[in-house]
């Protein structure tokens, strides 16, 4: 090689720009800020005592329904928050 000629990677370093990878970076920094200001699934679900099952209001992109009741049993109910569930107050029918 001779002494005039630049190395390839020296080259390719003084050639790219910074530009890209800095948007890379605060593309990274801003996606774990959003991380942070998300509810924890076990804040969002609640007991009803009188059914005595688990459930909670969901958004629609996941489910045709905004309400999903879990069977009894399959949910812990520590630490839940007390609630009654939109079936035991007669918001909807059980069918829906």
């Amino acid at each position: 090689m001779c002494d005039d000629e630049k190395h390839i990677i020296d080259w390719i370093l003084d050639s790219t720009d910074n530009s890209r990878q800095k948007a890379l970076f605060s593309s990274r920094k801003k996606s774990i800020r959003r991380e942070h200001k998300k509810i924890p699934l076990d804040d969002q679900i609640k007991y009803c005592k009188e059914c005595k099952c688990c459930w909670m209001t969901i958004t629609r992109y996941m489910t045709n329904s905004k309400y999903i009741k879990y069977p009894k049993g399959h949910m812990p109910s520590i630490g839940k928050k007390r609630e009654l569930c939109r079936i035991c107050k007669g918001e909807i029918n059980e069918n829906s």
